[in-house]
């Protein structure tokens, strides 16, 4: 199903010509934001995979309940989430624009795909490695004490304490959820209200 029904491929302005023959990622704004949301919603994984950790893993690396711990990896899943969503968000905002119209003029047809390429980049390379990298590394307690002595030994310690700063998986799981649905509705409602 394409984002833009109401658009004739006979008829192609200015812009999509430019678009289409410059754009990074060849989708279309909605669609980016679509993957921007399910990668912010995919934050939301940060509660339930520290939650089912090991007895084992919680003993050794917990002092108190893994879901209140402030946990450095867990920073990195929230940025990666808030990038991701606002990213999202971004794009759908553009999307809203460029259907609104008016057609943009010469000068803002760069602007506006440099925007989308930046918004891009923003959400798939720095959501996506924050939430990938950052959950992978949540994850490790599943594969067990052993495997968690073999990250240490090569410097990774995935359940590091942050502290006084209040990045609980609680937090995180909240972000995912909120962030990703808003911009999986935004899209929905972006797409319908034109």
């Amino acid at each position: 199903m394409s984002d833009d029904t109401r658009f004739d491929p006979t008829d192609r302005s200015q812009y999509e010509l430019t678009r289409a023959a410059n754009v990074v990622v060849p989708l279309s704004p909605v669609r980016k934001a679509r993957i921007c949301g399910t990668l912010a919603l995919f934050g939301a994984l940060t509660g339930p995979l520290v939650a089912t950790l090991p007895p084992a893993v919680r003993e050794a690396n917990f002092s108190g309940p893994p879901l209140a711990a402030h946990l450095g990896v867990v920073a990195v899943v929230l940025a990666g989430t808030v990038a991701a969503g606002g990213a999202g968000l971004g794009l759908v905002a553009l999307q809203r624009r460029l259907a609104r119209g008016p057609e943009p003029s010469d000068d803002q047809v760069w602007t506006f795909l440099a925007l989308e390429d930046a918004l891009t980049g923003i959400g798939f390379v720095t959501g996506g490695l924050g939430v990938g990298v950052g959950l992978v590394l949540l994850a490790s307690g599943h594969w067990g004490v052993e495997a968690l002595e073999a990250l240490r030994r090569n410097g990774v310690e995935p359940y590091l304490s942050m502290g006084a700063i209040p990045t609980t998986p609680l937090l995180a799981t909240a972000a995912g959820l909120i962030a990703g649905l808003g911009v999986l509705t935004a899209t929905v409602v972006a797409v319908d209200g034109e």
